[in-house]
């Protein structure tokens, strides 16, 4: 759990953003990452079920995610949050934080 943790911060400082909380046990985390108010980047984590979520959150709607399962990573893409699309590939947590970047500049909120 320590890694996500460490790459939440290294991230967090990186990118200008702020961490607004971190719920850590031995086996889940729940965190958030504020880019601007009402608009923040939410990671659970939870070991034992191989599970990751990070999303992209305004307000109170998700406008864009990736999701793990068992290693099995879907993205619910910004132009439609709902659908599921296979990844290849495993997402970091770094390469999520800047999708979500360019999806706001994109929507003209950053």
């Amino acid at each position: 759990m320590i890694d996500i943790i460490h790459s939440m911060i290294e991230t967090a400082e990186r990118y200008g953003l702020r961490i607004l909380f971190i719920d850590a046990t031995d086996v889940t985390l729940m965190a958030r990452m504020e880019i601007l108010p009402a608009v923040y980047i939410q990671i659970y984590r939870n070991i034992a079920k191989e599970k990751l979520n990070m999303a992209l959150i305004i307000g109170n709607d998700r406008v864009y995610g990736v999701d793990s399962e068992g290693g099995i990573y879907h993205e619910h893409p910004a132009e439609d949050p709902i659908r599921h699309l296979p990844l290849m590939e495993k997402m970091e947590l770094e390469e999520f934080v800047v999708r979500c970047l360019n999806i706001l500049k994109n929507k003209s909120i950053l």
